[in-house]
């Protein structure tokens, strides 16, 4: 079974493979104000791409 075990300031913490998104997303939410500033920063562009890429079409400007 494949998983993800934490290092540095996570040493100690094991995440199943299964769990990883939710275990993410929980951290990148509830984390402190640093990690939600670095979350913001990081995925500010890769978080619409990926969660706007399935069940809808990227269109023009709407109201133009």
């Amino acid at each position: 079974m494949s998983y993800y075990e934490g290092i540095g300031p996570e040493q100690g913490i094991i995440v199943q493979k299964e769990d990883a998104f939710d275990y993410a997303l929980e951290r990148c939410i509830n984390g402190s104000e640093e990690d939600k500033q670095e979350f913001k920063e990081e995925f500010k562009e890769l978080l619409p791409e990926w969660f706007y890429s399935g069940n809808f079409i990227e269109r023009g400007i709407k109201n133009e």
